[in-house]
């Protein structure tokens, strides 16, 4: 049930605050369009001490079920008409993933 809510919530969040075109994820000649929030920078917690972190690394929130290929570094993401490699792929535990991103050149 907890995995059906997170689903419906992931699903939610995507479709009012993402991207109005689809992400273009690839691996090699494997590619993928999904649909995700992208936010240039972003607002994070130290996991030792609780505190805020404010960042200027681009990330992208997608729906783990939109995407048949688990997320790995290295990995390209295109949005907006700008590449970035996955630095960082982190599950939320339920249906989402956080990509944290790294800018290339276009």
């Amino acid at each position: 049930m907890r995995q059906d809510l997170a689903g419906l919530a992931m699903r939610a969040v995507v479709r009012v605050m993402g991207e109005q075109s689809p992400v273009t994820y690839r691996r090699g000649e494997d590619v993928h369009q999904v649909r995700g929030v992208y936010q240039a920078s972003h607002v994070g917690l130290d996991p030792e001490t609780g505190v805020q972190v404010r960042s200027t690394q681009p990330v992208l929130l997608i729906d783990a079920r939109d995407l048949p290929i688990e997320p790995r570094q290295g990995d390209e993401v295109e949005v907006r008409g700008k590449r970035f490699k996955v630095r960082d792929p982190q599950s939320d535990g339920h249906t989402g993933w956080l990509l944290l991103l790294h800018r290339t050149a276009s």
